[in-house]
């Protein structure tokens, strides 16, 4: 991200400075408001960055840390980096809101988060955050999954860090980092092993398993309830394969679905954005959600509530995955030598009306 001036023609905004300075807007609001968490260094960069940008509500410091606060930190940095995909940040709340549980820990314990975006081209060009060999982090924290030499030359960094997913092709034993994310491959069996108890026997997936440990392991839950149900997966209803937008593209996820022969009796979606654009594709070839055909989603996003019935899917808290994953973080700076931990987070199934349908004959 391009840090230094951002004029606009329009009112500057808190969102504005904390984009120029790589800050989150948290950070920002407290420092335009001597929060007593925010580092006198920070609050100095703030006040000067919303004074050249002509923010409005700059208020002076008052007050300052004292000598003794400073003290007794002397020399070791203050500072959390939140790295994560430019997309990502842009795209959807979720991320927002995991952002939201990492500054409520890292402001809370007396520490500036640093936000840093990596686009596509530093990925595939193995640039690594500058913020990251400044020297003045204590660690960092890798929202999202990347590609695997990018995940393994962040591991090869020797500060603290916490993994919020991971790349699928990086075994879980033997990693030397902390990973944190939600359980996965139970919710997606119960979804899978109820469709085929209620007699659905053709049933699809659709996911970049690819992209990142969580859409691996719900995979794997739905081939476990095939096995377990002694049932065969049909590979012709199952769309896997890489995707650059995570199958957001509308017009060409529905190629996908334009190429299958016959649609299946039901689609187990990584998540609710996926299991919508199923929803509305059926629509569109005279398809009726339940009566035709069962979908279900994963993440409750509030998109979902406008369908007029309730989708079938995974219920989780985001915020509370950034509370953790920052939790972790600390404890691994104050106890550095402990045996790293892959951390699942509890999810819950919420059956809905869109898979409550009769099998076709």
């Amino acid at each position: 991200m391009t840090k230094g001036l951002i004029r606009l023609s329009k009112k500057v905004t808190t969102h504005d400075i904390s984009l120029s300075l790589g800050l989150s807007r948290n950070t920002v609001s407290k420092a335009l408001n001597d929060h007593p968490s925010i580092t006198t260094e920070t609050k100095r960069r703030v006040i000067e960055q919303a004074i050249a940008m002509g923010y409005k509500k700059v208020k002076p410091i008052v007050a300052a840390q004292s000598p003794s606060s400073e003290g007794s930190s002397a020399g070791k940095p203050k500072s959390i980096a939140y790295i994560t995909k430019h997309q990502l940040y842009h795209g959807t709340g979720f991320w927002m809101n995991v952002m939201s549980g990492v500054e409520e820990i890292t402001s809370g314990n007396g520490y500036e988060m640093k936000i840093s975006f990596v686009k596509n081209e530093d990925i595939d060009a193995l640039v690594l955050p500058a913020v990251l060999t400044s020297g003045d982090i204590a660690g960092f924290i890798v929202a999202g999954s990347m590609d695997k030499p990018y995940t393994e030359a962040l591991l090869q960094l020797p500060i603290p860090k916490v993994f919020i997913n991971i790349n699928p092709e990086l075994p879980l034993s033997g990693l030397e980092t902390d990973v944190v994310f939600m359980e996965n491959e139970d919710s997606i069996y119960q979804i899978t092993s109820q469709l085929i108890a209620s007699g659905h026997r053709e049933l699809g997936f659709i996911g970049d398993i690819s992209s990142c440990r969580s859409f691996m392991e719900r995979w794997f839950g739905f081939q476990r309830a095939h096995f377990d149900a002694g049932l065969p997966i049909n590979p012709a209803y199952c769309i896997t394969s890489a995707s650059a937008d995570g199958f957001q593209n509308y017009e060409g996820f529905t190629r996908s679905l334009k190429e299958m022969k016959e649609l299946p009796d039901a689609f187990v979606c990584v998540n609710d954005k996926i299991a919508l654009n199923v929803i509305k594709y059926a629509g569109e070839i005279g398809k009726s959600i339940p009566g035709d055909m069962a979908v279900s989603g994963f993440d409750q996003i509030e998109e979902a509530e406008f369908l007029g019935y309730t989708l079938t899917t995974v219920a989780h808290d985001e915020h509370q995955l950034g509370l953790r994953a920052t939790e972790q973080l600390l404890q691994r700076l104050s106890k550095p030598d402990r045996a790293y931990e892959t951390i699942r987070l509890a999810t819950k199934v919420v059956f809905g009306e869109s898979t409550r349908t009769a099998v076709r004959g």
